[in-house]
């Protein structure tokens, strides 16, 4: 049953009631006051009436770390905007102190050009300079790398703040500088410390160290097609350009839309023209898209001919062939289970089977033919639990930074002529099976011949499971994560393979969240004092950011996250090795961001 059928007696029910509800008692004049309670819910849902939102004071819960970082942010915001905009001196001077000692920076040696269609990393650094002001030392630095009055972006993120004394306190700050010139889009980044001097009305910069490494690229930039690729589709604006808070104060909740907007795209030749299609997930209450490529390079709305323009909710969608007949079928996760619909090779589906998942919301979907019997066989990443389904914000995960309460995974076998088993159990899946998993890949990461599947879960501890294609039924799988040394213990939110250091061997790279909130936080004493160091340490990985881990060869793994300089990838939510510039060796692209609102303190 879909979401349209499911509403119909639901809707029904209501209107009677609400009819029953208005001539209940006679006349309006019979309506019992509102209460104290009512009277406020109904206060604070007025359509039209913007609410203040609760003003963030650090100091209230006496954690002086985070009443220095809002007096450091803003000096370092106001310096931000002088270096962007070349502005005179005096709109950072008050920051400085009058007894400033120094400034010491190792600046990497940067040639003036590098060839076209490049990206070059410098991090080989000329003997440390010292200057007696903070003016010199920034002007030097800009200059380094050719972007002095070229800059674009200036960001100072406060990862770690120490009282030295009384008096005084150091403050780690990661540092970003960015803009183009003479052709060349460059890049410094880097990390400074600053010793702040403090006062009861002023923190005033005393002395820096920065460490910074450059970057310059040639590829050119990309350009946005948008509009010259979708523009002549009817609805494309009217959907995708009013975004989720337009929407979510317009459906009903109970369709399954809610403020998070945890959809996906996917990417498939759904016709068999050799073109690339462009399918779009939407929350419930919307119609999912499917746009086909033209000979002009436009797209063309099929949804509807397409039958696959479902109104249920929809998290993740995977075009794959089924069938062994050539062209792409579709597996569908929706609010009540999978939707698997067969091509009848022109774009056209129809639905083969129709899937339960009883207990879990399915958010990804990933195809291997892991018993190598000839068909393509799918696991299924189910987030949260069925109980949480209308409300995905606030699913807990217990305990937060080593949840195991989430959804079941399923796993299932293609048995051929659209037969499909639940085989989670059979074939060794279950294990660690209740973690907030949102994504997972397929990699034969130990060369044996067959494909092991990584999970990344959200709030704790991700999987490995090795196929032992050898094994008895039911142990096929194993968890080995922490054996192998690719735990990983955070937010996960995505995984790719590639082999970065061309040695032949799949490496991993995971997406999670940096923070550096929750750096600096996690770092002071006071946190989670009660609790053990293995504990504190965890919180503390939760914020740290993306994972490296280098495939050793030998079945292990080593985390090369921090001196492979990868693991700052802001709240990343999707990442990809690619050959960016054609040099042979894999680059890696991060999607970050999260919800966008007109107060960049959001995010």
């Amino acid at each position: 049953m879909l979401l349209h059928e499911k509403l119909i007696p639901a809707f029904t029910f209501i209107l009677a009631t609400l009819l029953f509800s208005c001539n209940k008692g006679g006349n309006s004049d019979d309506v019992k006051p509102a209460t104290k309670v009512e009277n406020q819910i109904r206060e604070s849902t007025v359509s039209g009436v913007k609410q203040e939102p609760p003003v963030y004071d650090p100091k209230a819960g006496g954690w002086a770390v985070e009443e220095w970082n809002e007096k450091i942010t803003s000096s370092l915001k106001k310096l931000s905007t002088k270096i962007i905009n070349d502005e005179n001196w005096d709109v950072f001077a008050e920051s400085i102190s009058d007894n400033f000692e120094s400034a010491f920076f190792s600046i990497p040696i940067v040639p003036e050009l590098i060839a076209d269609g490049k990206v070059e990393v410098f991090s080989k650094h000329g003997d440390p300079i010292e200057y007696s002001s903070f003016s010199s030392s920034l002007k030097n630095l800009i200059s380094s790398v050719a972007l002095l009055g070229n800059l674009e972006r200036a960001s100072f993120k406060v990862v770690d703040i120490k009282e030295l004394d009384k008096k005084k306190i150091q403050s780690e700050v990661i540092v970003h500088f960015g803009g183009k010139s003479k052709g060349t889009c460059r890049e410094l980044k880097g990390l400074m410390k600053m010793i702040w001097s403090i006062k009861k009305d002023s923190t005033n910069l005393v002395s820096v160290q920065g460490t910074f490494t450059a970057s310059l690229s040639t590829i050119g930039k990309f350009v946005d097609v948008t509009e010259s690729a979708f523009g002549n589709v009817v609805d494309f604006k009217n959907q995708f350009y009013r975004g989720q808070d337009y929407w979510t104060s317009r459906i009903e909740m109970l369709t399954g839309i809610d403020v998070g907007g945890w959809q996906g795209v996917s990417i498939a030749d759904v016709n068999g023209d050799n073109l690339d299609d462009v399918y779009i997930a939407q929350p419930g209450g919307l119609p999912n898209r499917l746009y086909v490529r033209n000979s002009e390079g436009g797209f063309e709305d099929w949804s509807k001919s397409s039958f696959i323009n479902f109104l249920d909710s929809s998290h993740g969608n995977l075009f794959v062939d089924l069938d062994n007949d050539g062209d792409q079928d579709l597996v569908s996760g929706v609010q009540e289970g999978l939707l698997i619909m067969e091509n009848n090779g022109a774009g056209v589906f129809s639905k083969r089977v129709a899937q339960l998942l009883p207990s879990a919301v399915p958010y990804s979907i990933t195809a291997t033919d892991y018993d190598k019997d000839g068909d393509l066989d799918f696991h299924v990443c189910c987030y949260n639990r069925k109980a949480g389904i209308q409300h995905h914000l606030f699913a807990r995960p217990v305990p937060y930074h080593d949840a195991n309460n989430g959804g079941r995974n399923a796993l299932f076998r293609n048995d051929g002529n659209w037969q499909f088993k639940n085989v989670t159990v059979l074939e060794g899946m279950e294990q660690n099976n209740q973690r907030f998993s949102y994504a997972a890949s397929w990699e034969d990461y130990d060369n044996d011949g067959d494909m092991d599947l990584y999970i990344a879960n959200d709030f704790g501890r991700n999987n490995l499971y090795r196929n032992d294609h050898g094994a008895v039924e039911g142990s096929r799988f194993k968890d080995v994560s922490e054996e192998v040394g690719v735990v990983d213990i955070g937010p996960g939110m995505s995984v790719t393979w590639g082999d970065y250091d061309n040695n032949g061997l799949p490496d991993l790279y995971v997406s999670n969240m940096f923070s550096s909130a929750g750096n600096r936080i996690t770092s002071q004493e006071r946190f989670h004092n009660s609790a053990d160091q293995n504990t504190r340490n965890y919180y503390r990985r939760h914020a740290r950011g993306n994972s490296l881990f280098t495939n050793l060869g030998n079945g292990f793994f080593e985390d090369h996250s921090i001196s492979r300089g990868v693991n700052v990838g802001r709240w990343a939510w999707a990442s990809r090795f690619e050959d960016m510039d054609g040099d042979g060796y894999q680059d890696i692209y991060v999607a970050n961001g999260f919800i966008t609102q007109s107060d960049s303190g959001d995010l």
